[in-house]
């Protein structure tokens, strides 16, 4: 039977400088990012739904036929009347480095769970082998539409949904770091698999260490931990079994726009062939050390295929 993930996070759109003046413009998000890359990188049919909420005007139109052209399930893109996406600038150094500029207080995915209570039901969502959810899909909702959503994630794990999240922190869409913590534990204690960055439990829990987040982690439960340490690689653990992996060898970074988006995306799409978390974890290095290779969040179709065909997730299984 076909596995079916559901994607809950904003899309928007994306402006990035191709030189000085010029921009070209796409659409990207930490949550769509994934789920291209976890649908790219699957060998084996998988239904990806991508649930969020976008406008009624004609970008949010052009938004849902990109999503469609990645072959992504809109079913769950619920619309918002008057609404519409977010945007955002991407600026890049010599080094690759990105500087961002947001419009997004108004984005039609903030509403993602008003429209959810008014459009569709939590039947629709039943029966979803997993719910994926960031940091980022948590911050840009408002305290009652973020315990909706906890309220959700519970029903869908009691029926069985595997439950994934990456923190992905962004100061600047939190009222408070205490309120950030307070949501952040709340989603790990739901999560079967989370996904976090060193960088992030530095500055939230004064975790200086993977060794310190791996702890704090299997305190909640948490059964498989995936530790993202930048240059120096993943450290992991599944079912209390440690292991740890390089980063991948970049040869130029040019922009590292979805770093940890398509690593996300790779690892899942790796485990979902069978691969185990240690060689996963290779895959998934190798993925994004190609994307940060190119510019934008999402890599061109024809390239990634040239890199899919000689890196298939399931040619990492030891």
């Amino acid at each position: 039977m076909k596995k079916r993930m559901v994607m809950m996070g904003e899309c928007m759109v994306e402006m990035y400088q191709l030189v000085e003046n010029v921009y070209h413009q796409s659409f990207a998000g930490d949550v769509f990012n994934t789920a291209v890359y976890l649908k790219r990188s699957c060998e084996q049919p998988v239904d990806v739904q991508f649930f969020t909420a976008v406008g009624t005007d004609l970008i949010s139109d052009k938004l849902v036929r990109a999503v469609k052209r990645e072959k992504l399930d809109t079913q769950l893109m619920l619309r918002a009347k008057g609404a519409r996406p977010g945007l955002y600038m991407i600026n890049t150094d010599a080094y690759g480095e990105r500087s961002f500029v947001y419009w997004r207080e108004t984005s039609a995915a903030r509403q993602v769970m008003q429209c959810f209570a008014s459009q569709s039901s939590v039947e629709q969502l039943l029966g979803a082998d997993m719910f994926y959810f960031s940091g980022i899909s948590l911050a840009i909702l408002s305290d009652a539409d973020r315990r909706a959503l906890f309220d959700l994630i519970h029903q869908l794990k009691a029926h069985g949904s595997q439950v994934v999240f990456d923190p992905n922190y962004r100061p600047a869409l939190w009222s408070s770091q205490d309120a950030c913590r307070a949501a952040f534990t709340e989603a790990y204690q739901l999560a079967d698999i989370a996904m976090p960055g060193l960088d992030d439990h530095k500055v939230l829990f004064e975790h200086s260490t993977v060794v310190e987040v791996q702890a704090f982690l299997q305190q909640l439960d948490v059964a498989e931990i995936i530790v993202k340490d930048g240059k120096n690689g993943v450290v992991g653990t599944y079912l209390d079994e440690g292991f740890a992996a390089p980063a991948h060898q970049v040869k130029k970074v040019v922009d590292t726009t979805a770093a940890g988006d398509s690593f996300n995306g790779g690892y899942l799409a790796a485990r979902l062939a069978g691969v185990a978390p240690e060689d996963a974890v290779k895959y998934a290095a190798r993925l994004a050390a190609f994307v940060v290779e190119h510019t934008g969040a999402i890599v061109n179709k024809e390239h990634f295929q040239r890199f899919w065909s000689r890196h298939r997730p399931s040619t990492f299984i030891s």
